[in-house]
């Protein structure tokens, strides 16, 4: 706001009131108003017009000054702020899930529901096959599988099944499992009463454990509208085991602190070493992506934004090798250029490929699945990757 002063008789009143607002603002900076616009033609006397101009500087420095400070508070708290709402995020949203059985999350048995149990009658007409199944992260040595693949049952019926783990390394390690059903309506209607999940389990070396899941499908299930609409008569149930020593949070505050100072400098805090090698075989496609050209194609039909692309994919972590996702031996890839995909390196190291040929699509991991990486993929932060394309058909 700038504050104009009028109405002044003489260069004495004009020193008095700049004298006056200046100590009032240093007081109570809340109710500093801004600026000071003086008349002109108050100043005649140079040195009185320099104690003026240097009273001026006095109190729209400390303006600014009190200005820059309350914007640093306000930055600081939203910081805090949004850190917190990130940690309490988690809770919450297993809370949600739980309650509502969206993403595939499960009902949890209460006491309340034991007197349900006791009368609930079976649906007969409405036979379920549930399948198991059981991943490992790659951070845990172990071995988790069900021991039966599958069960068939009916809503309102009770059944027991058991999972298997095995520490294969030489040190003891413990577990933590997670778990999710699909189709994700099913989840609101699978009760389990005993289960291994969220309870960290510890093997000693080489020791092998049994694990049981005792569940029921509710009765409701067979009324579902949209479970009977798409027709459902398989439900899965999977489990993927994490080792508790490893960093599991995402959240890191050392981490966001040199995000944000990389965003202010401009510079890139992460690791920016990515070599590309050399060799006929090899096509740059950009610093961060290349291709290595394993068959030619027939460079008839070339991919690009908005064509049908029927392929084979193998997946793997650039320096292990470790495959983490391949659909060779199983329906081709089907997949839209362009469209739908997050992962830029992908995108970048499809186009201008031909049908018929076989290319290994090499990526940063700032061009792949970045600091977070991929959980479903079990793929770690920051880790280079490639993708195998072998090209079927373009359309």
């Amino acid at each position: 706001m700038v504050m104009c002063l009028r109405g002044l008789r003489s260069r004495s009143d004009l020193i008095r009131h700049i004298r006056t607002i200046t100590t009032i603002s240093r007081a109570a900076p809340s109710l500093s108003t801004g600026l000071i616009v003086i008349p002109a033609r108050m100043f005649s006397d140079k040195d009185r017009m320099a104690e003026a101009q240097k009273r001026m500087q006095q109190y729209n420095g400390g303006f600014s000054q009190q200005k820059k400070k309350d914007w640093l508070i306000i930055s600081v708290s939203i910081l805090l702020f949004m850190f917190g709402v990130s940690a309490a995020s988690v809770p919450l949203y297993k809370l949600f899930c739980s309650a509502t059985g969206y993403g595939g999350t499960t009902q949890k048995h209460t006491k309340e529901d034991e007197e349900k149990l006791r009368v609930m009658t079976p649906v007969e007409w409405r036979p379920i096959k549930v399948t198991f199944t059981g991943t490992v992260n790659p951070n845990l040595d172990w071995s988790f599988e069900p021991v039966q693949d599958t069960v068939e049952l009916v809503p309102g019926e009770t059944c027991l099944a058991f999972f298997t783990a095995k520490n294969n390394s030489t040190e003891v390690l413990t577990g933590i499992s997670t778990y999710n059903v699909t189709p994700f309506e099913a989840g609101l209607y699978f009760n389990k009463i005993q289960c291994f999940c969220f309870d960290e389990q510890t093997l000693n070396p080489g020791e092998e454990l049994d694990m049981p899941v005792f569940f029921y499908i509710d009765p409701e299930f067979a009324l579902d509208p949209d479970l009977i609409n798409a027709r459902c008569h398989n439900v899965s149930l999977h489990y993927t085991f994490f080792n508790t020593a490893e960093k599991s949070s995402r959240f890191d505050m050392a981490e966001i602190v040199a995000n944000v100072s990389s965003m202010i400098t401009g510079k890139d805090s992460g690791d920016v070493t990515f070599t590309i090698p050399s060799g006929d075989n090899i096509v740059k496609v950009n610093d961060l992506v290349y291709k290595e050209v394993v068959r030619k194609g027939y460079e008839k039909e070339f991919v690009v934004p908005g064509c049908k692309v029927v392929c084979h994919v193998t997946g793997t972590f650039r320096d292990s090798g470790k495959v983490f996702w391949c659909t060779k031996g199983g329906n081709p890839f089907t997949y839209t250029a362009g469209v739908g995909c997050r992962v830029e390196g992908w995108e970048e190291g499809w186009l201008g490929m031909s049908e018929g040929e076989i290319s290994k699509v090499v990526m940063s991991s700032r061009k792949g699945y970045g600091k977070i990486g991929n959980r479903s993929w079990n793929i770690p932060g920051n880790t280079d990757i490639a993708f195998e394309i072998e090209i079927l058909a373009v359309r």
